[in-house]
């Protein structure tokens, strides 16, 4: 696994709730000014407009991905993406110590699960650019 794709993928669940304020934002926002002036098509290619649409698309892949994973880790039993969810996505994120006692497991086997989640989740994100292939 290339090292900046598992940092990439933290940093993007590290965010995640605010990346997806974000989006809602967006959205809104885009409904709010359809057919105004801040609609005309020449003022949609700002660059600022764009970076909103390139966070928009992106947590969408984010979205489809965790999807994927979630599913992938309820066919094989897996604990790992209830980690995360708790973790890095819901509303309210808890504790390493807190998720621990809820799986009956140790502080540690959190810690490892969290990367092994992480490492399992890049791939699904990126592609094969997320592989160390030699």
């Amino acid at each position: 696994m290339r090292e900046y794709t598992f940092h990439n993928t933290r940093l993007l669940l590290s965010n995640y709730r605010k990346l997806s304020a974000h989006v809602k934002n967006v959205e809104e926002q885009l409904e709010e000014d359809k057919e105004t002036f801040w609609d005309h098509r020449y003022l949609t290619l700002s660059s600022l407009m764009q970076n909103k649409a390139k966070t928009v698309k992106i947590m969408r892949n984010v979205d489809k991905a965790l999807a994927e994973y979630k599913q992938e880790c309820a066919d094989n039993g897996s604990i790992n993406y209830s980690i995360l969810d708790l973790k890095y996505l819901a509303k309210r994120s808890m504790s390493d110590e807190l998720i621990a006692n809820r799986f009956n497991i140790d502080r540690t086997t959190v810690n490892r699960k969290t990367k092994e989640a992480i490492n399992e989740l890049s791939p699904i994100l990126y592609g094969v650019g997320a592989l160390d292939i030699k």
